[in-house]
């Protein structure tokens, strides 16, 4: 199985989890990124350095309102990472970012700057197709839209269903054509034997040398030696041009990957810190579901759940849970079909393992430590005051379960 995932092939894969990985990374990412410049005092830089195609964003006002607009920007991205109406909290918080980044750029156009507007790409990205990603809150809410027997038969069918993963897949191609734009950018601006032969490269190294008075040896060979300089330039350039044709091809893209992983640690080894975010980006395009599998391949034996098949908050919880259940070892039984074993009408929940059984709230705690993932939560509501409050929460949806059961009845 490949590292890295060329969804433009193929964007179905049989767990969602992708998007909500990236979900989590991409808006975690940006939030740090975004507290962590100084928003503040762009404004103070001198007038020169306005970039004049963007001048007219270049006003006091804006500048003013950067400070203000992180913490928007940073309110929306918290609603983001949980998946809360992501078509409107990931599409506002995207054109805000993308505003301030333009604004910043008027002044200083840096990698990080580059960096977080492919970020603000991704994150208009997952508002457009939001309705992919069901490991979310929306994904929760969505399931009160469908009835107890389409959900019911989300549970017992199994795990052999296909995600669709449109805002990786048009991402990666953004990404790709980025690089493209890189590479082809240095032949456009020219001259292009100053780039063959690698003098521009030597020139960047020495002056960022001087510049923060750090002596880097990797860089040392590179100046001293012009063919070495030639190969890092056109090895480059082929690099960000085969990340595309791998795209376009419909073949593996974990090469190309790898290969502009290395260019950029390199980069940062003979230059400094410079579009070091990439290495994050890029990592969004890895088969994060391939490593779960092989996570949860070594879990506990499977186990059997019982459950209401009438309590619609049950019914609608398994259901976005059950996504996660990559390797079939969860068996989700309808409690009006059950055996005695895994029948509990009180508490609305039964799951066994090992012959042994648990009941309500505990049976939920023991669902979540199946699916590795959820491991730590699970940890947590073992914690006495987790225990107790959870417990008493468990028992007081019963009542509201028993009604909805007896209006449904009648």
């Amino acid at each position: 199985m490949s590292a890295f995932v060329n969804y433009v092939a193929d964007d179905a894969r049989g767990s969602p989890l992708n998007l909500a990985v990236v979900r989590v990374l991409l808006g975690t990412y940006v939030i740090w990124r975004v507290l962590s410049l100084e928003w503040a005092a762009y404004g103070e830089w001198p007038d020169f350095h306005v970039d004049e195609t963007i001048g007219f964003l270049h006003q006091d006002l804006l500048f003013a309102l950067l400070p203000y607009q992180q913490w928007v920007v940073t309110a929306l991205l918290v609603l983001f990472i949980v998946g809360y109406r992501t078509r409107w909290t990931g599409g506002l918080a995207s054109l805000l970012l993308m505003h301030m980044l333009s604004v910043k750029a008027t002044i200083y156009l840096a990698g990080t700057v580059e960096s977080l507007f492919i970020c603000g790409y991704l994150l208009l990205l997952f508002a457009l197709f939001a309705e992919d990603d069901p490991l979310s809150v929306d994904g929760f809410r969505r399931t009160g839209e469908r009835s107890l027997a389409e959900l019911n038969t989300v549970l017992t069918d199994g795990t052999d269903r296909a995600y669709r993963m449109r805002a990786l897949k048009w991402g990666l191609l953004a990404v790709a054509i980025i690089y493209v734009g890189s590479a082809w950018g240095k032949a456009l601006n020219g001259p292009l034997e100053i780039w063959l032969s690698g003098a521009e490269l030597q020139r960047d190294i020495l002056f960022y040398g001087e510049l923060t008075g750090i002596d880097r040896a990797l860089g040392a060979p590179i100046v001293e030696h012009e063919w070495l300089a030639w190969v890092g330039f056109v090895g480059t350039a082929l690099i960000q041009v085969s990340l595309f044709a791998a795209v376009v091809f419909g073949v593996s893209v974990t090469l190309p990957i790898l290969g502009i992983l290395g260019f950029h640690i390199s980069v940062i080894l003979t230059l400094g810190l410079y579009f070091i975010d990439m290495l994050l980006v890029l990592s969004l395009f890895a088969a994060w579901d391939g490593a779960y599998r092989r996570l949860v391949a070594a879990a506990d034996e499977p186990v059997r759940v019982g459950y209401d098949d009438h309590w619609s908050g049950c019914v609608r919880t398994l259901a976005v849970l059950a996504h996660l259940d990559v390797t079939d070892s969860v068996e989700f039984v309808p409690q009006s079909d059950a055996p005695s074993a895994l029948t509990d009408r009180e508490k609305g929940l039964v799951l066994v393992r090992d012959g042994t059984g648990y009941h309500g709230y505990e049976a939920g705690r023991q669902l979540l430590s199946q699916f590795r993932l959820c491991a730590p939560l699970a940890v947590a509501m073992a914690t006495p005051p987790v225990r107790a409050l959870g417990t008493r929460l468990y028992a007081a949806a019963a009542p509201a379960r028993t009604r909805s059961l007896v209006d449904e009845t009648d």
